[in-house]
């Protein structure tokens, strides 16, 4: 399977895009030790305008395809940026100052997914844009879908209100599965080409963070972030 039939929102061109997700440390290590990501159901992200189409919300679109309701708990999806680096990103997402971010490539995470899921359902699994409307524009948006099976399902997960533009968000998807989430295999010291934690973590524990990922074999970048450091020809002015 072609890596551009998996991207929504981006063209072939874009495969070598640099995208980031920020997690709690503990969660990045699980990655190492499981090689998995795991996907949530959209019901559990904190937008209530999120999905919903499958939740029902959209006048008459379920009717049109009642098959959909068989399955419409059976998507699952996990929040990335294209945004490098913010104030309001740590704070949100690392709010114990104990988060770090990871970055990777479109094609890098879409082809290790490819190579390490040799059982799954690939043209169930998409990477894309989200795009931003207003809430009139949205749910114009989702009424007038002309289909929500694949491909489609995947695309309805890729409109957001105007207001949360600043967040830059990709998602990675995937509109099969069973349970209330679903684990994709990649090789994280494959995929991931920098590894960066929180500015305001501890030295300490930012050290012995890193000996770890040493020991589990990454020899990529990483590095603590240095958003508020003063730039060194300041600081002798203090």
């Amino acid at each position: 399977m072609e890596l551009s039939q998996s991207v929504i929102h981006f063209s072939e061109k874009d495969l070598d895009t640099q995208i980031y997700r920020v997690m709690p440390a503990d969660r990045l290590f699980e990655i190492f030790e499981s090689k998995q990501l795991t996907l949530v159901q959209p019901g559990k992200w904190d937008d209530p305008f999120e999905n919903l189409i499958l939740k029902g919300l959209i006048s008459g679109v379920l009717d049109r395809f009642p098959a959909s309701k068989v399955f419409r708990n059976d998507i699952y999806g996990q929040c990335w940026t294209l945004q490098r680096e913010s104030d309001a990103m740590w704070r949100i997402y690392s709010q114990d100052k104990n988060g770090v971010r990871v970055r990777c490539t479109i094609r890098t995470l879409l082809e290790s997914i490819h190579l390490f899921n040799p059982d799954a359902n690939l043209e169930s699994i998409f990477i894309g844009k989200v795009a931003y409307l207003t809430q009139k524009d949205l749910i114009s948006k989702l009424t007038s879908v002309a289909d929500i099976y694949g491909k489609e399902a995947a695309t309805s997960l890729l409109y957001k209100r105007m207001e949360f533009k600043h967040e830059s968000e990709v998602r990675l998807i995937c509109t099969s599965g069973i349970g209330e989430t679903q684990k994709l295999s990649i090789e994280p010291n494959k995929v991931f080409d920098e590894i960066v934690f929180d500015p305001r973590m501890n030295q300490h524990i930012y050290r012995a963070y890193s000996g770890l990922l040493s020991s589990q074999g990454f020899g990529n970048r990483v590095s603590k972030s240095v958003l508020y450091q003063l730039p060194k020809d300041l600081r002798g002015n203090f």
